[in-house]
């Protein structure tokens, strides 16, 4: 997050940056910390993670993938997910399945 940035803001910015895709409207998941987002790196730091999650049916560009930030991007059906996922990014996917997905498609 840069200084004066919405988090919306920077939601559309890093979005952009790794995937050339622009998002329009941004729809609240919600917002991820406390005890169970918390992390050691392999380096020995510790901290706590803040995750906001939003969804959008707006998106407009050409998907062009940021080597250095990924190595590949795919949509999926939320009724046909991957099994190994993040589990923090599980839990986010579950909640938006269970309390947005069936509303907007």
């Amino acid at each position: 997050m840069e200084l004066g940035e919405s988090i919306e803001d920077t939601a559309r910015r890093e979005l952009y940056e790794e995937t050339k895709l622009r998002a329009g409207n941004l729809n609240l998941i919600n917002i991820y910390s406390g005890p169970e987002n918390y992390i050691k790196a392999q380096n020995g730091d510790e901290f706590y993670v803040v995750t906001t999650a939003f969804f959008t049916k707006e998106i407009a560009g050409e998907l062009e993938i940021d080597r250095t930030e990924a190595l590949t991007f795919e949509y999926f059906d939320p009724n046909n997910l991957p099994k190994q996922i993040v589990k923090s990014h599980r839990k986010i996917l579950d909640e938006f399945i269970r309390k947005h997905y069936r509303k907007i498609f």
